[in-house]
């Protein structure tokens, strides 16, 4: 594949970087990760609500620990 890889949460192939997944994955992280911070104690179903990320990525990313799920509501992992 040379210069290329497949992202880890989406499947899409990009242009190679140091870490494992692709821009819109990353962008979608970060957005996750800003909401979490600023309202504690969303569920996964407000965060897709509020993002339009969908509840299957959301939970690909707490499968993967970026993100602790507790009783429903999504943490950042510390």
């Amino acid at each position: 594949m040379g210069n290329y890889q497949i992202c880890d949460f989406c499947g899409n192939l990009y242009a190679k970087t140091v870490g494992k997944m692709c821009g819109d994955c990353e962008r979608n992280y970060h957005r996750l990760r800003d909401i979490i911070v600023a309202h504690p104690g969303m569920t996964v179903l407000e965060l897709s609500n509020h993002t339009g990320i969908t509840v299957r990525k959301i939970l690909t990313f707490v499968e993967r620990g970026f993100f602790i799920m507790r009783e429903g509501t999504i943490e950042e992992r510390q």
